[in-house]
């Protein structure tokens, strides 16, 4: 018995009996043409302001002048990195306030570039940097003077005769504190950029009320009175 399995061959196909179905196709239109826009009609909705732009406000001041713009150089990234590493790998973010410290020591206040580099620096958002900047009031956000009063105005300086020693140092500087913010601006400018000022919260020295700071130096018992005497201790 033969195991060959004979495959029929298919039936030929009359093709000229054959109908085909026509398919319909819709003719082509031209597309309609869009409207004319008057442009000068249109409202444009501006950026959403970046992070940075919503909680740090860095106005340029005329104190600027006495400070150097922010800049990475060599030492600044050689302090960085000697702050980071007196703390754990995973705790790089604690170096925050550190680094912080040093911008400020070496650029007079924190810009929103410096507060990009310190994230970068430490590889978290630019938002938990702008948390402690605007927390602390020790950070400035903008140029202060060459000399800068920080007077005292809690309880005991207040009574002291605090808010008359700031206003004599206005007075004798010619800054107008007219627009300060104690929460968002505190500080404010001499036009000249030599001077500035702000309020400070509790110095730590009571009994010898009322005190300030210039710059980092403290002094006691300054009444209005010393005032001039102060200033003057620092241009001779």
């Amino acid at each position: 018995m033969s195991s060959k399995i004979e495959v029929p061959r298919p039936r030929s196909i009359d093709r000229s009996k054959l109908s085909y179905v026509r398919l319909h196709t819709p003719e082509l239109r031209e597309a309609p043409k869009p409207p004319e826009i008057d442009r000068s009609s249109v409202e444009y909705s501006s950026a959403q302001p970046s992070v940075l732009e919503k909680n740090v406000h860095s106005p340029v001041t005329p104190g600027a002048v006495h400070f150097p713009p922010f800049k990475v150089t060599p030492s600044l990234e050689k302090a960085a990195d000697k702050r980071i590493s007196q703390y754990p790998d995973d705790q790089r973010r604690s170096a925050v306030l550190p680094l912080l410290h040093e911008v400020q020591h070496r650029h007079g206040f924190i810009s929103p570039e410096s507060i990009e580099w310190v994230a970068k620096k430490l590889d978290i958002a630019a938002i938990k940097v702008v948390e402690v900047v605007t927390f602390y009031p020790g950070f400035r956000q903008k140029a202060p003077g060459k000399l800068h009063f920080r007077v005292c105005r809690t309880l005991s300086c207040a009574m002291g005769g605090s808010y008359e020693l700031m206003a004599r140092l206005c007075e004798l500087t010619g800054i107008d504190r007219g627009s300060a913010d104690a929460h968002k601006d505190p500080i404010s400018v001499s036009p000249c950029g030599n001077y500035s000022v702000e309020y400070a919260e509790c110095l730590a020295s009571c009994g010898t009320a009322p005190v300030c700071l210039v710059n980092d130096d403290f002094h006691e018992g300054v009444t209005p009175e010393k005032a001039e005497g102060l200033i003057a201790q620092y241009e001779s």
